[in-house]
């Protein structure tokens, strides 16, 4: 009987199952995630669910523990200067590097993160994971530092064995909100009391964007104009801009249809004459 279910055990981890949308799956079972191009292990007493847009989201049963992981574009000198930088959990909440990056073989980098104050139990992670062509993973890890140990332990087991499958499995990848940013320029206005708020935004594949804002009075009367240049990336279906002069914007989209809402505010696709 042990050996029977040793073999199914064995027979679970060997053969993937396709992932669907909005459908959660309890490891350990091995997954093929078409909408990240790769193959992974869910690991015992964790929960696998991927939401359009918003990655594969992996939670422990019996913690708040969690990992995110998304699809990116980037290489070893993109993954190097990527964890180099603050990011945002939730949208909201800044983490700031701490320690050193870590880089294991030729395609692992990890540094851990802490947040703005550093109070409380919370501790993360990120990795980026390289693949061929460019292709990428990063895995977003918050968990209680309570479990340094362990969490760090399941999460190397996952990047480690972490495959990259055919680029014929990522049509699901078109539909990422990165991937549809990516090198465009947009539009939209904003009303405030009194004033129109004009926001022309591009998204350039370098991560580089350039934001231009005319503020006018209604009638015209008064008009104010800038410019901003700093990186671009995403989280979740938040677009955070942080700018070379230590300019932070964080602009929450929304999809209808084939339109996307930046604040709440129809945008408009422009041609892109100034980048990529």
């Amino acid at each position: 009987m042990r050996l029977l279910l040793s073999f199914f055990l064995l027979a679970t981890l060997l053969f993937s199952v396709e992932l669907e949308l909005d459908k959660n799956y309890s490891g350990p079972k091995k997954l093929t995630v078409s909408q990240l191009g790769v193959s992974m292990g869910v690991p015992h007493q964790w929960e696998a669910v991927a939401k359009k847009g918003k990655g594969l989201l992996l939670f422990q049963q019996t913690t708040d523990d969690t990992m995110r992981l998304r699809a990116k574009r980037m290489n070893a000198s993109e993954a190097i200067t990527y964890l180099g930088k603050p990011h945002y959990v939730n949208g909201s909440t800044k983490l700031f590097p701490q320690d050193l990056i870590v880089k294991i073989g030729i395609r692992i980098f990890s540094r851990a993160y802490t947040k703005a104050g550093a109070q409380g139990s919370d501790a993360f992670l990120i990795y980026v994971v390289l693949g061929p062509q460019e292709r990428a993973v990063v895995i977003n890890v918050r968990y209680d530092k309570a479990h340094d140990s362990a969490v760090k332990a399941t999460a190397m087991n996952i990047v480690q064995t972490l495959t990259f499958t055919p680029t014929k499995q990522l049509q699901n990848t078109l539909q990422d909100l990165e991937m549809r940013l990516n090198g465009t320029h947009f539009a939209y206005i904003q009303r405030d009391g009194a004033y129109d708020n004009k926001h022309e935004l591009w998204l350039c594949s370098d991560g580089r964007y350039l934001l231009y804002e005319d503020r006018t009075l209604a009638g015209g009367l008064s008009r104010v104009k800038e410019q901003k240049l700093g990186r671009w990336s995403v989280e979740d279906e938040t677009l955070i801009l942080q700018g070379d002069e230590g300019f932070d914007r964080l602009i929450n989209i929304k999809r209808q249809d084939n339109v996307l809402f930046f604040d709440g505010q129809r945008s408009y696709e422009l041609k892109n004459s100034q980048c990529k």
